[in-house]
């Protein structure tokens, strides 16, 4: 089995060294996002990452920090040279705040711009009641980028991947209808696999890779494809997003 993780917060656990030595350990390819960009910039510093094979950092912002730590876009803009990976970041509209949400955009464009012009970045993008603002920001944008725990409308999800862009599933999506609707209707040539650890069930205390197995599982019974080839694809999608 293909063990994939293209979105975790592993510096929320206390034991991260930990953490990154497992997922080494599995041989588990994994995204490690972070939230804010000083966070970024101090587990570069802390740690060797010469030494981790399966895992990359990535540089984030994410958007319901915005609102307190906004004033770190600048730096985050520093880093961006350095960052192959970029994440958390996007919108977040689950407050009816104006002000927080003309924040989150103005950031969040910004973001989208200077990753257009710098290209090779993979985004993995926070989108939760606000898909249809978020593909609006990212209409010049023409990288890679994954929808992670996609719950928008499905007419948005289309417009996504018209425009090439992948979906991270996670095993708590797979809990609920509406969260199994969305996951029937991605293409199988566009499902990667996350954990959004320490955010889902079973993974709040300890970190550990259950979760591939149960979308494995999910995806080879609702497409009726064996867990092997389903391994090959998935395999084969994470390929063409570093490609």
């Amino acid at each position: 089995m293909f063990l994939l993780d293209t979105h975790m917060h592993f510096d929320l656990y206390d034991n991260r060294e930990k953490v990154l030595e497992e997922i080494e350990q599995s041989c588990s390819y994994t995204i490690a996002v972070t939230n804010l960009p000083e966070l970024y910039a101090r587990y570069q510093q802390q740690l060797d990452w010469n030494k981790y094979k399966y895992c990359r950092l990535a540089l984030g912002l994410h958007p319901e920090l915005v609102a307190k730590y906004g004033n770190q876009i600048d730096g985050f803009i520093e880093m961006l040279p350095y960052a192959r990976f970029i994440g958390e970041v996007g919108l977040d509209f689950t407050s009816n705040d104006v002000q927080q949400r003309k924040s989150q955009m103005q950031v969040f464009q910004r973001i989208i711009d200077e990753c257009s012009k710098s290209g090779n970045k993979i985004l993995s993008i926070h989108t939760r009641k606000a898909a249809k603002e978020t593909l609006q920001i990212m209409a010049s944008f023409s990288g890679r980028a994954i929808f992670h725990w996609y719950s928008g409308s499905l007419k948005d999800l289309r417009e996504a991947l018209e425009r090439g862009y992948f979906f991270s599933v996670n095993h708590q999506m797979l809990k609920s209808e509406s969260g199994r609707k969305i996951v029937d209707s991605i293409p199988i040539e566009r499902i990667l696999i996350e954990s959004d650890a320490p955010f889902t069930k079973g993974l709040e205390s300890h970190y550990s890779l259950f979760f591939v197995e149960r979308v494995y599982e999910y995806l080879s019974n609702a497409r009726h494809i064996g867990e092997e080839q389903l391994s090959r694809i998935i395999k084969k999608n994470f390929k063409e997003l570093l490609e």
